[in-house]
């Protein structure tokens, strides 16, 4: 196997490994990232990028390409869950004049398999595939990753990108099991020519209903419509983050909605709905030992009631490449990267959980909620906020 003796070894080839990788080519640090499915290829659905995780994107080169595939939604509005009556709504155009970035909504594969190209691009053997990592040892000299099998990997930083249930995170602090949060979320894509010509007005739109939520927007240059449904759920066996439900499984959690709504999740493509839980953990105080760190949600797993989980580990990543740039390929970095990282990450986590008790109230309020999110989430700059 390479040997990265002076480079960085990244564990798990997700959104946020991805990023990490690329940033650290762009800064000439040699990468491999390790993953343990046997094919790349990432499943789930849409993903909203707000302005801060697109600065951070462009500053990576992937404006051009970015733009492709991502949809700018021209307004996002908040409808009455009863009637479908449009209640509220945010222009979303003026987002790059205001913070410098785009707002973009996309499919979640697309922009996995524009990171997998744009690493493959700076070294096509970067990603190693059928690698389960088990175990690391680290000394002076640096470190040494292990996986099932017998395969080591020995770099001078280990960073583990491996999500909610990091193996990486147990080496290091010793295993804990994610928790159940309490919400039961259902998606699904509907393809817009099975709806009435725009019916799907505006681009994005939210409900809020007694203890539910519903938020749906076009991505694919509008030929799909992405779905996602939220409802309190007191209990919930499966850990599984995909698990097959159906279309009446959904309108049943969704009773008494809107005929929007009704209409949508009736023309989920193929029937094919998908249900999992949401999990956590509480906010940590460390990410990092010596030569060994974490990034995204193996270090900060959020509920997704900000639109913020893939956003804080694109931010992750930029910093983190920024910090080996300053203090080159050592734990001083690591130090560095998680000084600058782990307040803004942890309080997006816990204001993420504020927002879920704020949706989610268990009674019909009438109140106006604010559609749009507090600007300083927005305005944050991961490729030029200070390090020490």
């Amino acid at each position: 196997m390479r040997d990265e003796g002076n480079g960085a070894i990244i564990i798990g080839a997700g959104l946020g490994g991805l990023v990490a990788a690329l940033a650290l080519q762009r800064g000439g640090v040699p990468v491999r990232v390790f993953e343990k499915a046997g094919e790349l290829g990432e499943v789930g659905a849409g993903i909203s990028l707000a302005p801060n995780a697109t600065r951070a994107l462009i500053a990576l080169g992937l404006g051009p390409e970015l733009k492709k595939i991502a949809n700018s939604p021209k307004g996002m509005g908040r409808k009455d869950y009863a009637t479908g009556v449009l209640r509220a709504l945010d222009d979303s155009t003026g987002y790059q004049k205001k913070y410098g970035a785009p707002y973009y909504q996309l499919h979640r594969a697309d922009l996995h398999a524009l990171l997998v190209d744009a690493v493959r691009g700076h070294d096509r053997d970067a990603i190693a595939l059928d690698h389960d990592f088990v175990s690391y040892a680290a000394d002076d000299d640096g470190v040494a990753a292990h996986f099932v099998g017998g395969a080591v990997a020995r770099g001078a930083l280990l960073i583990g990108c491996d999500g909610l249930k990091s193996v990486l995170r147990g080496l290091m602090w010793g295993v804990d099991q994610p928790r159940y949060l309490g919400y039961v979320a259902y998606r699904g894509l509907t393809p817009t020519a099975s709806l009435p010509p725009g019916y799907v007005t505006p681009d994005a739109a939210s409900c809020h209903g007694p203890g539910t939520h519903f938020t749906r927007y076009l991505i694919r240059g509008g030929e799909t419509v992405n779905y996602v449904g939220f409802a309190r759920r007191d209990d919930w066996v499966d850990d599984g983050w995909s698990v097959p439900a159906t279309v009446d499984e959904v309108l049943e959690s969704f009773a008494g909605w809107n005929d929007e709504l009704r209409l949508i999740v009736n023309n989920t493509e193929a029937g094919r709905c998908h249900k999992w839980g949401m999990f956590g953990r509480k906010p940590m105080p460390h990410w990092t030992q010596g030569r060994a760190t974490l990034l995204g949600d193996a270090a900060h797993p959020m509920l997704p009631f900000l639109g913020q989980g893939v956003s804080m580990a694109i931010e992750d990543g930029i910093v983190l490449a920024r910090a080996i740039a300053k203090h080159g390929i050592t734990p001083a970095a690591l130090v560095s990267y998680e000084t600058a990282r782990r307040p803004r990450a942890n309080d997006i986590v816990e204001r993420s959980a504020a927002r879920g008790e704020q949706v989610h109230r268990p009674s019909d309020s009438t109140d106006e909620m604010s559609v749009g999110l507090p600007p300083d989430i927005f305005s944050y700059d991961a490729v030029n906020v200070p390090l020490s």
